[in-house]
């Protein structure tokens, strides 16, 4: 995306002008996105609290907003006094103000498929969980380069559970992250699965599979075409997806 003379890399979060590259930290990073989803609005330091800090964080929000202002502003060189980029509108809060809309450079998301959790007990949940897990990467790597899938080594630097959505885009640097569980019990199986947003860690799809287990090669070939299906549907509404049926 051109920002001015930069070139913002929306993946990594990278200004680049000529030769020289910065990193902008996340919360400057997340504020001039959000100004740039909105040029010429006035996005509020209300909205850019609650985009950066969860309801159960608590700092000293407006030190913190401030000082996130202060860096975006160095990095980008703007002048507070006389602003090229962002404008801070008094008791309300920041708009984009740079001389026409910024131009979008065609990029593919980034979603990361984490090992599908065995809820049950035993290693018979455990090896149809990563069944399940390769199956789904697999109907989503068929589907096209539109959208750019982890590798399954890549999707386990994210721990095994306990980070968070938002922790695990970071370390990734992926815009979207698919989870799910398993529950085995007998000859059923319970297969839940979701779709989040890394950066606002709100669940955009999510669907629960119940299924006899006779075959547990066709149950995971046929969930994992199921749950591909509605991926791609959730992130390129305007294409059809592969031929995949949506569930």
């Amino acid at each position: 995306m051109r920002v001015g003379a930069f070139e913002l890399d929306m993946n990594t979060g990278e200004l680049q002008q000529g030769a020289t590259r910065v990193r902008l930290q996340s919360q400057p990073f997340e504020i001039l996105r959000a100004l740039l989803e909105r040029p010429g609005d006035v996005v509020t330091r209300h909205e850019l609290r609650h985009r950066l800090w969860p309801d159960n964080v608590f700092v000293d929000y407006e030190h913190s907003l401030n000082t996130a202002i202060k860096r975006l502003r160095a990095a980008l060189g703007d002048d507070a006094n006389r602003p090229t980029f962002v404008e801070t509108v008094p008791r309300r809060g920041y708009r984009y103000v740079a001389a026409g809309p910024p131009r979008h450079t065609p990029t593919r998301s980034r979603l990361v498929v984490m090992p599908f959790s065995a809820v049950s007990a035993g290693i018979q949940c455990e090896l149809f969980s990563d069944g399940l897990t390769e199956e789904v990467i697999a109907q989503l790597c068929s589907a096209g380069d539109d959208v750019e899938i982890l590798a399954p080594w890549s999707s386990r630097a994210g721990g095994p559970g306990q980070a968070r959505a938002r922790d695990i885009g970071d370390l990734l640097r992926a815009d979207f992250l698919l989870e799910g569980s398993t529950r085995l019990d007998d000859v059923r199986v319970r297969i839940t699965a979701r779709l989040v947003d890394t950066t606002t860690e709100v669940h955009l799809w999510s669907r629960t599979y119940d299924r006899l287990v006779d075959c547990p090669m066709s149950v995971q070939a046929d969930v994992g075409s199921s749950v591909a299906s509605a991926i791609f549907n959730e992130l390129l509404p305007a294409r059809d997806t592969l031929g995949l049926e949506s569930p």
